[in-house]
C-alpha cells in the first residue's frame, strides 16, 4: 500500500503547481461548514467572544485525480496541505486568530475523482455586539465572519451548508450554546462581489448566578427595609431609627447597582437588572421620604402639644381618646393652712414662723412636681395618640410598598419565560 501511495503521489503531482487555481469551466466551488464550536469566554465589557472552532472545506481539483484500478483499488491518500492549493478565507471580525495546526502538521485528504477535503481547527477571538436589554435573561448572537481577501465570485464560489447532526458545540459555565447556524452572504468591494460566510453562535445566558448573588439580596434588603420603615414599633417617640434603616438599605442597593454596572458594557442601553434595582431604589427612597414626612409631622404636633382631631380619628376608624384630668390641684387642701397657722406666721416666736414657711415651700414644690408630671404625662399621651394615627398609615403603606416590591420582582422574572428571540438580520 505504501508503494501504491508513493506511485499515486509521483504520478499526480508531476507538473502540478499549487499556486494556480483549479479552474474547471468556471469558478472553484468550495463546500464548507462548521463541525465543532466551543465557547471559551464572552467578555461583555470588551464585547469580545473567544471560540475554538473547526470547519471543513471540500472542493474539486481535476489535476489531482487518478484511476484506482491502476493502483490496486486505492481511492484516497493523505498529504500535507502545503502540497495542494487551499482556499484562502480569513476571519475579518477577529482581533486574534490562530491556526491550531501549523502548515507542516495540517493534512488534506485526496480522493481519486479529484475531490479534496480539509479540516481547519482554529482559535478565534471575534467581536460580538452585546445586546443587554434583557440581562440577565438575554440571548446573544455572535458570529465568526469569514471572507476571501481577494478572490471574487467569478473565481471562487463558496457553498455554505448547515452543520451536520453529529457536530459538537458547547458553551461555558455562564453561557449555554443551544444552536449554531451558517449564513452564506456576499459583499461588494471596488465593484467586485466576494463571498462572506457567518458562523452564528446562539448563546443563552445562565442567570442563576445573578439571581442568587444580586436579585435575591436586593429583594430581601428592600422587603426588610420597607418592613422596618413602616412597621409600627413599641416606641411612641420619633421615627429616627426607621429613617436610618431606610438610608442604609439605599446604600446597600447602590452597591449592588454598581456591581451590575461594572459587568455591563458602557452604552446607552440600561439592562433589565439595572432597571429592577433602580425601581427598588426609587421604591425605598419614596418609603424613606414618607417616613421622614411622618417624622416631621409628628415632631410638629408634639411640640405644639396638639392632639389628633376627631375627624381624623373617625376617618381612620379609631376610638376617641379620653382626656385625663389634671392632678396639679388634687389634694391641695391638705396643704392649705388654717387661720391659726396664718396667725402663727406673724407670731413673735421665730421657730413657729420658720416651720410655717418651710411647710409652704414644701407645698409649692409638690405642686410644681405635680405640674411637671402632668405635662410629661400629657406629652406622652399626645405621642401615643399620634402613634396610633400613624400606625394606621404605616399598615397601609407597608402593604402598598410590599405589594409594589413583589410586583417589580414578578415583572422582572417574567422575562425569563419569554420565547427566545429570532435571529437578527444584522449581527456584525
Amino acid at each position: 500500500m505504501d508503494n501504491e501511495t508513493s506511485a499515486i503521489l509521483n504520478d499526480i503531482f508531476v507538473g502540478y503547481d499549487r499556486r494556480v487555481l483549479p479552474f474547471v469551466q468556471g469558478p472553484v466551488l468550495v463546500n464548507m461548514t462548521i463541525v465543532l464550536g466551543i465557547l471559551i469566554e464572552l467578555k461583555e465589557n470588551q464585547q469580545l467572544a473567544a471560540y475554538v472552532i473547526s470547519h471543513t472545506q471540500r472542493w474539486y481539483d481535476g489535476r489531482l485525480s487518478w484511476d484506482p484500478s491502476k493502483y490496486r483499488g486505492q481511492r484516497e491518500v493523505i498529504v500535507p496541505q502545503t502540497m495542494v492549493w487551499i482556499p484562502k478565507l480569513f476571519v475579518y471580525n477577529s482581533l486574534e486568530s490562530k491556526d491550531m495546526l501549523t502548515e507542516n502538521r495540517a493534512d488534506v485528504r485526496l480522493y481519486h475523482n479529484g475531490r479534496i477535503k480539509i479540516n481547519i481547527p482554529q482559535y478565534v477571538q471575534a467581536i460580538c455586539r452585546i445586546q443587554t436589554e434583557s440581562f440577565p435573561f438575554d440571548c446573544q448572537f455572535c458570529a465568526v465572519a469569514l471572507a476571501s481577501p481577494l478572490l471574487n465570485v467569478n473565481e471562487m464560489v463558496v457553498n455554505a451548508t448547515q452543520p451536520p447532526r453529529d457536530s459538537y458545540f458547547s458553551g461555558n459555565a455562564e453561557w449555554y450554546l443551544f444552536n449554531v447556524t451558517v449564513r452564506h452572504m456576499t459583499f461588494e468591494e471596488e465593484g467586485e462581489s466576494r463571498v462572506e460566510i457567518h458562523y452564528v453562535f446562539h448563546l443563552q445566558r445562565r442567570p442563576i448566578y445573578y439571581i442568587t448573588v444580586i436579585v435575591a439580596p436586593t429583594f430581601l434588603i428592600s422587603a426588610l427595609s420597607i418592613l422596618g420603615i413602616f412597621s409600627p414599633g413599641s416606641n411612641d417617640g420619633p421615627r429616627n431609627e426607621k429613617v436610618s434603616l431606610g438610608l442604609g438599605s439605599l446604600l446597600a442597593m447602590t452597591v449592588l447597582l454598581g456591581i451590575v454596572a461594572g459587568a455591563m458594557p458602557k452604552s446607552n442601553d440600561i439592562p433589565l437588572l439595572g432597571y429592577y434595582i433602580l425601581a427598588v431604589i426609587v421604591l425605598c427612597a419614596v418609603a424613606v421620604a414618607i417616613s421622614m414626612m411622618f417624622l416631621a409631622v409628628t415632631r410638629h404636633y408634639i411640640q405644639k402639644e396638639q392632639m389628633p382631631s376627631k375627624r381624623i380619628l373617625r376617618f381612620l376608624f379609631l376610638h376617641e381618646y379620653r382626656k385625663r384630668r389634671s392632678t396639679v390641684f388634687r389634694g391641695v387642701h391638705n396643704y392649705r393652712f388654717n387661720q391659726e397657722c396664718d396667725d402663727l406666721m406673724y407670731s413673735k416666736v421665730p421657730e413657729i414662723q420658720s416651720i410655717c414657711m418651710m411647710m409652704e415651700e414644701i407645698a409649692d414644690s409638690h405642686r410644681s412636681m405635680r405640674r411637671k408630671a402632668d405635662m410629661k404625662a400629657n406629652k406622652k399621651m399626645i405621642e401615643r395618640e399620634w402613634a396610633r394615627v400613624f400606625a394606621r398609615f404605616d399598615y397601609f403603606f407597608l402593604a402598598a410598598f410590599e405589594t409594589l416590591n413583589l410586583s417589580a420582582l414578578v415583572i422582572f422574572l417574567r422575562t425569563a419565560w419569554l420565547p427566545t428571540p429570532e435571529l437578527r438580520e444584522q449581527i456584525l
